[in-house]
């Protein structure tokens, strides 16, 4: 009569230990996986960072290697369309070879700068750039004015016209310079694809926590216009480092822009 209970009650303490040290061993297993994936994790950023400094490294490269000879070959363009001007379809293919070259090495220009922009901390550039004080955010809707009024004379000649619709205290957090940079390479792609008497209507919305700018070109393409190889795809890596994106229709001339956005905007 006693030695029943004291044996199940020793069974159940057993079968207790036996369940405690299993999970004891889980856990030792748990803790071995944990400490092995910490240590890939860490050798694959240790990789990364590797990567990322072979990047900016072959990027530098490519600039200092290409530019002496995109010069030389400038220069030679320019000689050579000098005598040429009885022959002006020859001269205009000269003319718009310079272009190209001087788009190249734009191009090579800003690439060096977008390695490190991969990596910046956009708070901390929109303090940079005000001086270090302030907060975190710029004023979108101030920086689209800005750069319309650089762009006002360039469109007129061009007999271009705008039409605007704009939320007042849009702000992003990042870099009033490459954000202004993208914003001329999109309107420089379609003053190029664009007909004259085109109207570029320009949309800024602040949509829940996202700031969407929306550039609609609404007229005819341009006679033989051709695509620019860098302008827009280099404006979309500028948005893409903002954690934004850009799409666009190169046809139809029209851009739209996506951005996080909050904060209280700097006037």
């Amino acid at each position: 009569m006693i030695t029943l209970p004291i044996y199940v009650i020793f069974l159940c303490f057993l079968g207790i230990l036996m369940g405690m040290e299993m999970n004891r061993r889980k856990r030792i297993e748990f803790q071995k996986r944990i400490i092995e994936l910490e240590s890939r994790m860490e050798l694959l950023r240790e990789e990364l960072i590797e990567l990322e400094n072979l990047k900016s490294e072959m990027l530098s490269r490519i600039g200092v290697s290409l530019r002496k000879p995109l010069e030389s070959v400038r220069e030679t363009v320019i000689g050579l369309s000098r005598p040429l001007d009885r022959y002006p379809e020859v001269k205009d293919q000269l003319s718009r070879l310079v272009v190209e070259i001087e788009e190249i090495e734009n191009f090579l220009n800003v690439m060096h700068e977008l390695a490190a922009l991969e990596h910046m901390d956009l708070a901390s550039e929109a303090r940079e750039e005000e001086g270090g004080g302030g907060e975190p955010w710029i004023s979108l809707d101030t920086l689209l004015f800005d750069t319309l009024k650089e762009w006002n004379d360039q469109l007129s000649e061009k007999s271009m016209s705008l039409a605007l619709s704009v939320d007042e205290d849009v702000r992003v957090a990042g870099s009033r310079y490459y954000l202004r940079h993208a914003l001329d390479n999109i309107l420089s792609e379609i003053t190029r694809m664009m007909a004259p008497g085109t109207l570029i209507h320009i949309v800024l919305q602040k949509v829940g926590d996202r700031a969407r700018l929306s550039i609609i070109s609404k007229g005819d393409r341009a006679p033989g216009s051709e695509k620019s190889a860098f302008g827009a795809e280099l404006a979309r890596q500028i948005v893409s480092a903002h954690d934004g994106w850009l799409t666009g229709d190169d046809q139809t001339g029209s851009y739209a822009i996506e951005l996080p956005s909050g904060g209280r905007a700097r006037k």
